[in-house]
Protein backbone atom coordinates (compact mmCIF):
# COMPACT_ATOMS: atom_id res chain seq x y z
CA UNK A 1 0.00 0.00 0.00
CA UNK A 2 1.07 3.67 -0.86
CA UNK A 3 2.92 5.54 1.79
CA UNK A 4 1.44 9.22 2.30
CA UNK A 5 3.70 12.02 0.59
CA UNK A 6 6.60 12.79 1.36
CA UNK A 7 8.42 16.31 0.62
CA UNK A 8 12.08 15.55 -0.75
CA UNK A 9 14.25 17.63 1.61
CA UNK A 10 17.70 16.82 3.02
CA UNK A 11 17.13 15.17 6.66
CA UNK A 12 20.64 16.73 6.99
CA UNK A 13 22.01 13.13 7.77
CA UNK A 14 25.84 14.34 7.65
CA UNK A 15 25.49 17.01 10.66
CA UNK A 16 27.15 15.55 13.83
CA UNK A 17 24.82 16.46 16.30
CA UNK A 18 26.34 17.27 20.28
CA UNK A 19 28.60 15.78 22.00
CA UNK A 20 25.62 14.73 24.94
CA UNK A 21 23.78 13.37 22.18
CA UNK A 22 24.06 9.58 20.60
CA UNK A 23 24.76 9.31 17.07
CA UNK A 24 21.52 8.09 15.57
CA UNK A 25 22.40 7.68 12.05
CA UNK A 26 22.85 4.78 10.26
CA UNK A 27 25.97 3.47 9.38
CA UNK A 28 26.23 4.04 5.56
CA UNK A 29 25.64 7.90 6.01
CA UNK A 30 29.01 8.75 6.71
CA UNK A 31 32.05 6.36 5.74
CA UNK A 32 33.36 6.28 2.21
CA UNK A 33 33.60 3.03 0.24
CA UNK A 34 35.98 2.31 -2.45
CA UNK A 35 36.17 4.33 -5.06
CA UNK A 36 34.98 7.38 -3.29
CA UNK A 37 31.91 6.23 -3.36
CA UNK A 38 29.81 6.67 -0.37
CA UNK A 39 28.91 3.96 2.01
CA UNK A 40 25.24 5.10 1.03
CA UNK A 41 25.63 4.72 -2.58
CA UNK A 42 27.52 0.82 -2.23
CA UNK A 43 23.64 0.48 0.03
CA UNK A 44 21.49 1.65 -2.63
CA UNK A 45 23.24 -0.74 -4.99
CA UNK A 46 23.20 -3.28 -3.00
CA UNK A 47 19.74 -2.77 -2.76
CA UNK A 48 18.66 -2.86 -6.22
CA UNK A 49 20.80 -5.70 -6.95
CA UNK A 50 18.81 -7.50 -4.33
CA UNK A 51 15.57 -6.87 -5.64
CA UNK A 52 16.40 -7.24 -9.23
CA UNK A 53 17.47 -11.10 -8.83
CA UNK A 54 14.03 -11.81 -7.59
CA UNK A 55 12.36 -10.67 -10.36
CA UNK A 56 11.19 -13.07 -12.68
CA UNK A 57 11.66 -10.90 -16.17
CA UNK A 58 15.34 -10.74 -15.07
CA UNK A 59 18.19 -12.95 -15.45
CA UNK A 60 19.53 -13.21 -11.86
CA UNK A 61 23.30 -14.10 -12.67
CA UNK A 62 23.29 -11.28 -15.20
CA UNK A 63 22.74 -8.59 -11.58
CA UNK A 64 26.04 -6.48 -11.99
CA UNK A 65 27.34 -3.48 -10.51
CA UNK A 66 29.83 -1.00 -12.03
CA UNK A 67 28.77 -2.16 -15.28
CA UNK A 68 30.62 -0.98 -18.80
CA UNK A 69 27.68 -0.24 -21.26
CA UNK A 70 29.38 -1.83 -24.68
CA UNK A 71 29.28 1.35 -27.38
CA UNK A 72 28.18 4.07 -25.28
CA UNK A 73 31.26 4.92 -22.74
CA UNK A 74 28.98 4.82 -19.53
CA UNK A 75 29.03 2.90 -16.68
CA UNK A 76 25.96 1.98 -14.82
CA UNK A 77 26.07 1.68 -10.95
CA UNK A 78 23.54 -1.75 -11.29
CA UNK A 79 22.79 -3.96 -15.23
CA UNK A 80 20.76 -6.43 -15.33
CA UNK A 81 19.26 -8.13 -18.20
CA UNK A 82 15.58 -9.26 -19.36
CA UNK A 83 14.63 -12.82 -20.33
CA UNK A 84 13.52 -11.02 -23.19
CA UNK A 85 17.67 -10.12 -24.03
CA UNK A 86 17.27 -6.44 -23.82
CA UNK A 87 19.83 -4.48 -21.04
CA UNK A 88 18.50 -2.56 -18.16
CA UNK A 89 20.58 0.17 -16.60
CA UNK A 90 20.01 1.53 -12.66
CA UNK A 91 21.48 4.42 -11.88
CA UNK A 92 21.79 5.21 -7.80
CA UNK A 93 21.62 8.81 -8.05
CA UNK A 94 22.87 10.61 -4.87
CA UNK A 95 23.40 13.96 -5.52
CA UNK A 96 22.49 16.35 -8.16
CA UNK A 97 23.01 16.29 -11.99
CA UNK A 98 22.96 18.98 -14.11
CA UNK A 99 20.58 18.51 -17.19
CA UNK A 100 23.15 18.90 -19.67
CA UNK A 101 24.56 15.65 -18.17
CA UNK A 102 21.60 13.88 -17.90
CA UNK A 103 20.45 13.91 -21.68
CA UNK A 104 23.97 12.77 -22.56
CA UNK A 105 23.85 9.95 -20.30
CA UNK A 106 20.37 8.95 -21.22
CA UNK A 107 20.69 9.29 -24.86
CA UNK A 108 23.26 7.39 -25.13
CA UNK A 109 21.90 4.30 -23.28
CA UNK A 110 18.82 4.82 -25.71
CA UNK A 111 21.47 4.97 -28.47
CA UNK A 112 22.65 1.66 -26.87
CA UNK A 113 19.37 -0.17 -26.84
CA UNK A 114 19.57 -0.10 -22.81
CA UNK A 115 16.54 0.95 -20.59
CA UNK A 116 17.85 3.23 -17.94
CA UNK A 117 16.05 3.88 -14.63
CA UNK A 118 16.92 6.35 -12.35
CA UNK A 119 16.21 6.26 -8.21
CA UNK A 120 17.19 9.60 -7.06
CA UNK A 121 18.05 10.26 -3.46
CA UNK A 122 15.30 12.25 -1.44
CA UNK A 123 17.90 14.69 -0.13
CA UNK A 124 18.38 15.50 -4.43
CA UNK A 125 16.12 19.06 -3.93
CA UNK A 126 16.68 19.55 -8.25
CA UNK A 127 15.81 16.11 -9.83
CA UNK A 128 15.71 15.47 -13.57
CA UNK A 129 11.85 15.31 -14.27
CA UNK A 130 11.21 12.49 -16.97
CA UNK A 131 8.63 9.56 -17.46
CA UNK A 132 6.87 8.68 -13.92
CA UNK A 133 8.76 4.97 -14.14
CA UNK A 134 12.36 6.20 -15.65
CA UNK A 135 13.11 8.82 -12.96
CA UNK A 136 12.11 7.84 -8.76
CA UNK A 137 12.78 8.62 -5.44
CA UNK A 138 14.49 6.00 -3.87
CA UNK A 139 14.43 6.12 0.07
CA UNK A 140 16.64 3.85 1.82
CA UNK A 141 15.97 5.05 5.15
CA UNK A 142 12.76 2.72 4.60
CA UNK A 143 13.58 0.96 1.41
CA UNK A 144 11.11 2.50 -0.50
CA UNK A 145 10.43 3.81 -3.90
CA UNK A 146 8.44 6.69 -4.94
CA UNK A 147 6.81 8.83 -7.97
CA UNK A 148 7.27 12.14 -8.17
CA UNK A 149 4.21 14.03 -8.11
CA UNK A 150 3.02 17.69 -7.75
CA UNK A 151 0.17 19.60 -6.32
CA UNK A 152 -2.75 20.25 -9.25
CA UNK A 153 -6.10 21.66 -8.72
CA UNK A 154 -7.06 17.69 -9.21
CA UNK A 155 -4.72 16.71 -6.54
CA UNK A 156 -1.46 15.20 -6.07
CA UNK A 157 0.06 13.90 -9.62
CA UNK A 158 2.87 13.43 -11.79
CA UNK A 159 3.76 16.61 -13.64
CA UNK A 160 3.50 14.85 -17.26
CA UNK A 161 -0.13 12.97 -15.86
CA UNK A 162 -1.89 16.90 -16.32
CA UNK A 163 -1.93 19.43 -19.14
CA UNK A 164 1.00 21.76 -18.00
CA UNK A 165 4.41 20.43 -15.52
CA UNK A 166 5.08 21.61 -12.45
CA UNK A 167 8.18 21.47 -10.42
CA UNK A 168 7.86 18.55 -8.25
CA UNK A 169 7.39 18.98 -4.33
CA UNK A 170 6.68 15.54 -2.95
CA UNK A 171 6.49 11.73 -3.73
CA UNK A 172 3.94 9.25 -3.20
CA UNK A 173 5.87 6.15 -2.03
CA UNK A 174 5.36 2.42 -1.51
CA UNK A 175 7.89 -0.41 -0.50
CA UNK A 176 10.46 -1.62 -2.76
CA UNK A 177 9.19 -5.26 -2.86
CA UNK A 178 5.98 -3.97 -3.65
CA UNK A 179 7.27 -3.00 -6.76
CA UNK A 180 8.58 -5.10 -10.41
CA UNK A 181 9.58 -4.98 -13.16
CA UNK A 182 7.65 -5.71 -16.59
CA UNK A 183 8.39 -7.92 -19.32
CA UNK A 184 9.52 -4.95 -21.13
CA UNK A 185 12.10 -3.66 -18.94
CA UNK A 186 9.71 -0.69 -17.27
CA UNK A 187 8.95 -0.66 -13.57
CA UNK A 188 5.73 -2.03 -11.96
CA UNK A 189 4.11 0.18 -9.59
CA UNK A 190 2.07 -1.04 -7.12
CA UNK A 191 -1.58 -0.56 -7.65
CA UNK A 192 -1.77 2.36 -5.55
CA UNK A 193 0.39 4.36 -7.71
CA UNK A 194 -1.83 4.71 -10.23
CA UNK A 195 -3.93 7.25 -9.01
CA UNK A 196 -0.57 9.56 -9.15
CA UNK A 197 0.74 8.40 -12.41
CA UNK A 198 -2.43 8.46 -14.34
CA UNK A 199 -3.41 6.83 -17.55
CA UNK A 200 -1.93 9.58 -19.88
CA UNK A 201 0.41 7.42 -23.14
CA UNK A 202 3.86 7.54 -22.90
CA UNK A 203 4.07 9.26 -26.53
CA UNK A 204 1.87 12.16 -25.35
CA UNK A 205 4.33 12.67 -22.45
CA UNK A 206 7.27 12.44 -24.14
CA UNK A 207 5.76 15.02 -26.28
CA UNK A 208 5.21 17.16 -23.28
CA UNK A 209 8.86 16.75 -21.52
CA UNK A 210 10.39 18.12 -25.07
CA UNK A 211 8.14 21.01 -24.93
CA UNK A 212 8.82 22.04 -22.06
CA UNK A 213 12.44 21.67 -22.03
CA UNK A 214 12.46 23.69 -25.09
CA UNK A 215 10.44 26.33 -24.11
CA UNK A 216 12.88 26.50 -20.60
CA UNK A 217 15.92 26.73 -23.19
CA UNK A 218 15.08 29.98 -25.39
CA UNK A 219 15.59 33.44 -23.88
CA UNK A 220 13.53 35.35 -22.48
CA UNK A 221 11.49 37.95 -25.13
CA UNK A 222 12.86 41.43 -24.56
CA UNK A 223 10.16 44.00 -22.98
CA UNK A 224 9.30 46.88 -25.72
CA UNK A 225 10.55 50.23 -24.45
CA UNK A 226 9.93 53.57 -26.48
CA UNK A 227 11.88 55.05 -28.45
CA UNK A 228 15.15 57.07 -26.94
CA UNK A 229 16.75 60.05 -28.07
CA UNK A 230 19.28 57.80 -30.40
CA UNK A 231 16.43 56.55 -32.44
CA UNK A 232 16.12 57.22 -36.19
CA UNK A 233 12.59 58.33 -36.27
CA UNK A 234 12.70 60.75 -33.56
CA UNK A 235 14.48 63.11 -31.43
CA UNK A 236 14.10 64.85 -28.24
CA UNK A 237 13.78 68.51 -28.18
CA UNK A 238 13.05 70.81 -25.32
CA UNK A 239 9.12 71.35 -26.13
CA UNK A 240 9.01 67.30 -26.30
CA UNK A 241 9.80 65.02 -29.34
CA UNK A 242 10.39 66.19 -32.89
CA UNK A 243 11.11 64.58 -35.72
CA UNK A 244 14.43 63.58 -36.75
CA UNK A 245 16.65 65.03 -39.71
CA UNK A 246 15.95 61.43 -41.82
CA UNK A 247 11.88 61.79 -41.02
CA UNK A 248 11.84 65.40 -41.65
CA UNK A 249 13.49 65.12 -45.18
CA UNK A 250 11.30 62.28 -45.91
CA UNK A 251 8.49 64.52 -45.41
CA UNK A 252 9.41 67.32 -48.03
CA UNK A 253 10.30 64.67 -50.62
CA UNK A 254 6.52 63.71 -49.96
CA UNK A 255 4.95 67.13 -50.17
CA UNK A 256 7.06 67.91 -53.24
CA UNK A 257 5.83 65.03 -54.73
CA UNK A 258 2.21 66.01 -54.15
CA UNK A 259 2.47 69.76 -55.52
CA UNK A 260 5.00 68.63 -57.56
CA UNK A 261 7.91 71.25 -56.93
CA UNK A 262 10.45 71.51 -53.99
CA UNK A 263 9.67 73.51 -50.86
Amino acid sequence: MAAPLQSPQAPHRNRRPPAHQPLNQPPWAVHLGRHGETAEHLHGKQLIMDWARNQPHIFPWSVEEEFWVPGARLRSDVKAELVSGRQLAFEVQRKPLDRKDWDRRHGGYENGGVRDVWLWSPDVRELVVDLPLTSVVMDMAHDSIGVLVANYAAGYRHPTAEGHILRPTHYAAAPLAEWGISASGALAPPPDMAEYIGDKPEQARLAQLKAHREAAARPPKSAWQPPDASSNHYQSSASGWSPSEREQQRQREAIANIFGRNR
